[in-house]
């Protein structure tokens, strides 16, 4: 199944060009509803090698009529995966891990972008088995039923599929700073938010990490005027943290 630069299918990838909307990811700002940013130190240790990802929503979020993605680009260059890949490029698609009414909420769909056989453009996103233990997936991990939370090894954005990952570099290799980016999209793969104040058409968000250092990174998103009406699919922040 392929993703051009035109068309992305819709129960392949978890993207496609139509009415692409991009909502700044705003960070899991925990400061706001008094939950603690920093994890203890026993939780420190136990997330070694591991990335965790809190993605938040405005409302409660609706698992049965949207999706909620997390896309990744970690190549070091061409910066961040916007929305609207048409005016943008798909180069910048690494990964991205999916869920809800498309992908299920059993666990995190994760996916591999990979340059399609004689193309220079198109990218197919291939399903990657993820091996037990590798993810962990929590719902409602603040109890206001707004937010989840995932837990990775970092491990598994290393190339599962043997393929070249990064096509805008000679050596097609990751590296250790990366780009990500939240989105939300309806059951026919239309995006309707992200972290950018543009919304599907954002092109100014910018989020990187070097996956190299431990850090935590709360995420807000700005105002602006390209909130989708249901407050279930509107982006309000969240957190991406990294341990070594």
């Amino acid at each position: 199944m392929q993703a051009t630069a035109s068309a992305v299918h819709e129960e392949c990838l978890p993207l496609r060009r139509a009415a692409i909307v991009l909502i700044l990811v705003a960070a899991l700002g925990m400061a706001d509803c008094g939950r603690q940013v920093t994890p203890d130190p026993t939780s420190f240790t136990n997330l070694s090698g591991k990335m965790v990802i809190r993605f938040r929503t405005k409302g409660p979020m609706d698992f049965n009529n949207f999706n909620y993605v997390m896309v990744f680009n970690t190549c070091g260059v061409g910066g961040e995966p916007y929305p609207n890949a048409f005016n943008t490029t798909f180069t910048n698609y690494s990964y991205a891990f999916a869920i809800g009414a498309t992908y299920g909420i059993a666990g995190a769909a994760l996916f591999q972008y990979v340059l399609a056989p004689g193309s220079s453009n198109q990218l197919n996103p291939l399903p990657v088995s993820n091996g037990a233990g590798t993810t962990q997936l929590v719902l409602n991990d603040n109890n206001a039923n707004n937010e989840f939370q995932l837990t990775f090894a970092r491990g598994l954005l290393n190339n599962p599929l043997n393929q070249k990952v990064c096509q805008n570099t000679p050596a097609g290799t990751p590296t250790n700073l990366w780009y990500i980016n939240f989105f939300t999209l309806d059951k026919n793969g239309i995006v309707q938010d992200s972290l950018g104040v543009g919304g599907p058409n954002d092109n100014s968000f910018s989020f990187n990490i070097d996956v190299t250092t431990n850090s935590q990174n709360p995420l807000f998103r700005p105002a602006g005027p390209a909130l989708p009406s249901n407050p279930a699919a509107q982006i309000d922040g969240g957190e991406i943290d990294t341990f070594l």
